[in-house]
Order: C-alpha cells, then sequence, then structure tokens
C-alpha cells in the first residue's frame, strides 16, 4: 500500500516516463542481481557445505548456481532452488522465497506508467473505479475459490489490490481523514475479521488506513533519508533464515533465532546499501532529454 502510495507520488515528482522507469530500475536491479550472485555462490556454497559435508559435486548438481542466476535475472522467480539445498528445511527446497514479489511490484510501477502516459493520473475520478474494480476482484476470488485453489492468482491480485489502494490515497490524499479513532476502528475490523470469511473484504483497506495512519502520524520521519536498508532487509532475511535452520539455530529459541537472524541481515542489507543501492541510485540524475524541474526524490 505505501509503495503504491511513494511510486504514484514518484511519477508526479518526476514528470517524464523515461525518468520516473529509470529511477524504478535503479532502485530494483542492481541490488536484486547482486542478491542472485550472492546467494547462489556464496551463501548456497555455505548450505551445501554443511549439507553435504563438502563442496564436491556443487557446481555440479541439477539446477546449478549460474542457472538460477540466470533463470531468475528478470525478476521472473521461475527457479526457486540451488543444488537440491534445504530439502529437509522448513520451506522445502526454497532458496529465496521472497523475491517472487518483486515481478508483480515491478508490474505495478508499469501500471502506474501505463496510467500516467494516457493521461489518467491526472483523473483521479478514473482512477478510483480501477482500483475498487480491483479490490473487489480480489475479495471476490479470496471468499469464493479460495487461497488454497488459486494461490498464484489470488497473491498476485492481493498485491495489486493493496498497490492500488496505494495509488488512490495519494490521489485523494487530502481527502482523507487521518484520525486516530478511524485507525482504531480499523484495527478492531481487522482484527475481529480475521477468523472470519469477511477477512477477503476487510483486512485490506483497514490495514491500508492503518499503515498510512502510522506513516503521517508516527515521530519516525525520514529516518531513512540517509541509509535506506528496507530493500536489503526484505531480499536477503530468507536464505539467512534457512541457513540459520540448517546451523539448529531455531532450537535455542525463538527470540535468539530472530535477533540473529536480524543481525546477519542488517549486515547484508548495510553492504548492499554501502556497496550496490546507494552507488546506483547516484545515477538518478542521468538526464533523459529536456526535463523540467521537479523537487528531491526519495529512495523508494
Amino acid at each position: 500500500m505505501l509503495s503504491g502510495f511513494l511510486i504514484t507520488r514518484s511519477y508526479k515528482a518526476d514528470g517524464a516516463l523515461g525518468r520516473f522507469l529509470w529511477h524504478r530500475a535503479l532502485r530494483i536491479f542492481p541490488a536484486f542481481w547482486a542478491c542472485l550472485l550472492v546467494t547462489a555462490f556464496a551463501l548456497a556454497p555455505v548450505a551445501f557445505l554443511r549439507e553435504n559435508g563438502s563442496l564436491a559435486g556443487f557446481l555440479a548438481a541439477p539446477n546449478p548456481p549460474w542457472l538460477y542466476v540466470a533463470s531468475n535475472a528478470l525478476l521472473r522467480t521461475g527457479l526457486t532452488n540451488i543444488a537440491g539445498l534445504f530439502a529437509a528445511s522448513p520451506y522445502h527446497f526454497e532458496v529465496n522465497g521472497s523475491l517472487w514479489t518483486l515481478q508483480y511490484e515491478f508490474s505495478c510501477y508499469l501500471a502506474v506508467a501505463l496510467f500516467a502516459v494516457l493521461g489518467l493520473l491526472r483523473k483521479p475520478q478514473v482512477v478510483l473505479p480501477t482500483a475498487w474494480g480491483i479490490f473487489v476482484l480480489y475479495a471476490v476470488v479470496a471468499w469464493r475459490i479460495g487461497q488454497h485453489e488459486a494461490p498464484t492468482l489470488l497473491a498476485a491480485l492481493e498485491l495489486l489490490a493493496y498497490f492500488a489502494l496505494g495509488s488512490v490515497a495519494y490521489l485523494f490524499r487530502r481527502a482523507i481523514p487521518i484520525r486516530p479513532w478511524v485507525a482504531i476502528a480499523a484495527a478492531a475490523i481487522a482484527i475481529a475479521s480475521i477468523p472470519t470469511t469477511l477477512h477477503a473484504v476487510t483486512l485490506a483497506p483497514c490495514l491500508s488506513y492503518i499503515a498510512l495512519y502510522a506513516a503521517m502520524t508516527l515521530p519516525i520521519k525520514s529516518f531513512d533519508r540517509r541509509i535506506d536498508l528496507s530493500f536489503g532487509l526484505y531480499i536477503y532475511a530468507f536464505p539467512i533464515q534457512q541457513i540459520l535452520t540448517l546451523f539448529a539455530v531455531p532450537t535455542l529459541g525463538l527470540p535468539c533465532y530472530l535477533l540473529t537472524t536480524f543481525a546477519l541481515t542488517l549486515a547484508f542489507a548495510a553492504v548492499s546499501w554501502m556497496a550496490i543501492e546507494r552507488p546506483s541510485l547516484s545515477l538518478k540524475t542521468f538526464r533523459f532529454g529536456k526535463q523540467r524541474p521537479h523537487a528531491a526524490t526519495t529512495t523508494s
């Protein structure tokens, strides 16, 4: 939801299709490609050594590391395993289960660009029924078909629904009341609906409002202006958690497992930011023809 809000704002600030797509690509692809390489040629060997006692056969095993990198380089996670790793883990054969969302995230960026090119971002009254239609479709699928029967379709619709709600929230930001009683009511409705089938209808708008309210009111403004570790935390947490299970860290207790995961992931995210993301984002000033002056951009 916050991504939909910020990305829609980003296009308004960038003011040009080429600049917008360039900024979006810089934010996603360099760090993503680096993560694929680190996972395949640094983390996967550690896991293989732990599971097999040596690295013999790692490069010759089915689904070798270079195939993992090549298959997933364009965001579509067509190959999720390397060399048969994590067969006994809770998430069987899954190297990085977080990356599947990125193809849908980038598809949403392209949808914003399409709406902008068609001039629809200047017509919120057109965007609103579109977003409403997406949300209704998601709610119907979640309610009637069920997540287990159509997991891929439902997951894609869910992400798109939240993103669309965020885009609408930005376009109508001056008309949305930011009130504590509304946030409390949204939280109560969301919690109460979880055990029922109504959650398919209530969670998206309720959680979206809570996220927007928190972003607008919590006293933590601009804490990530200079150092933004959010993307690195997202893309490295899963493989690190998988490796920690191989070393039996979860047997030490959930608090220890969580703290160890967070500390290691934070270190990887910091290196990703300093070595890959920040240098890549410095290229945002590359000019695409004649551009109008615009406000400072975010790293979202």
